[in-house]
């Protein structure tokens, strides 16, 4: 972590555990994770994180960014590196639930559940404004409904978050979830 001018060197110490607990703590159970969780990892009191670091937003736009920047970047790289723009929507898709999935903490992010971390919103809204791209892309193609919006792609994505995470989902969400992209698709003839 770069060193915040004017800080004294137990101060910055504070901040850098801090934010490493946060990344480790965020990436294990959350955005909504007690920050007292955090507070206890980093060997810190309560006082000292909001001293430091001020609001949940404030350590979320701190940590988070970095965080899903890069597995933006790789979920786009991904994408785009598919021969076409049905396999590159398909990979968005499925790269989207994996990754909502596997990371609570993106999970949160993708469910918008802290509209205060701009930092945070932010690359999601750049993610999103790719799907939309892929979305009129396949259109372009010819190779999906015009019927399927980019707005159906949130709300595809956004029913995966939130039955990724919920116990009392049923089995079949995933299935349901498939099933809604793949009647999209054009037939080819």
């Amino acid at each position: 972590m770069s060193a915040t001018p004017g800080l004294r060197r137990d101060a910055q110490a504070n901040l850098d555990k801090l934010r490493a607990a946060a990344v480790s703590v965020f990436s294990r159970r959350g955005l909504s994770a007690p920050l007292e969780d955090i507070a206890r990892e980093a060997g810190v009191s309560i006082g000292t994180l909001y001293n430091r670091v001020g609001s949940r937003e404030e350590l979320i736009d701190a940590v988070v960014p970095a965080i899903a920047g890069a597995k933006l970047r790789t979920l786009r790289e991904r994408t785009l590196a598919q021969g076409s723009p049905r396999a590159q929507l398909e990979t968005f898709i499925a790269e989207m639930i994996d990754l909502q999935r596997s990371d609570p903490a993106m999970n949160d992010a993708m469910l918008r559940r802290y509209p205060d971390a701009v930092l945070l919103i932010n690359a999601c809204e750049r993610s999103m404004a790719l799907g939309a791209e892929l979305v009129e892309n396949a259109h372009d193609a010819g190779v999906l409904s015009t019927d399927f919006t980019p707005e159906d792609l949130l709300t595809v994505l956004w029913l995966a978050a939130l039955a990724s995470h919920d116990p009392a989902a049923p089995d079949g969400w995933r299935r349901v979830v498939d099933r809604s992209v793949s009647a999209a698709w054009i037939a080819e003839a």
